[in-house]
């Protein structure tokens, strides 16, 4: 294993781990009033720039959703469907779209 790819499972398991861990902190915390707020800028940072789009589509598709299921409020389960956005948006983001771009931006610059 080269060292990259060491530096990069080493980055992809510390920035999964800061995933589950803003959710193990939702569900711990869930009956702190704040605790919504908190959880919504921490996924929003670890998955920047685009968490912050995924968070507002979410924020758009998801209480229309909910309350036509009939999901009662719950803070932490309420939470779920923005976890699952914004760590998904912010896995494709960091670990596929920017490895790729930067291998063409190095295939490129081989070429020149």
């Amino acid at each position: 294993m080269g060292r990259s790819q060491s530096l990069g499972h080493i980055l992809r398991a510390t920035w999964a781990s800061g995933c589950l861990a803003v959710l193990a902190f939702s569900y711990i915390q869930q009956d702190i009033h704040d605790m919504p707020v908190a959880f919504m800028w921490l996924m929003i940072l670890l998955s920047f720039p685009t968490g912050a789009l995924g968070a507002a589509l979410v924020g758009i598709v998801w209480p229309p959703l909910s309350s036509f299921f009939g999901f009662e409020y719950q803070p932490f389960l309420d939470l779920l469907p923005y976890w699952v956005a914004l760590a998904g948006l912010g896995y494709l983001q960091w670990f596929v779209a920017v490895p790729w771009l930067f291998r063409k931006v190095r295939a490129l610059r081989g070429r020149a």
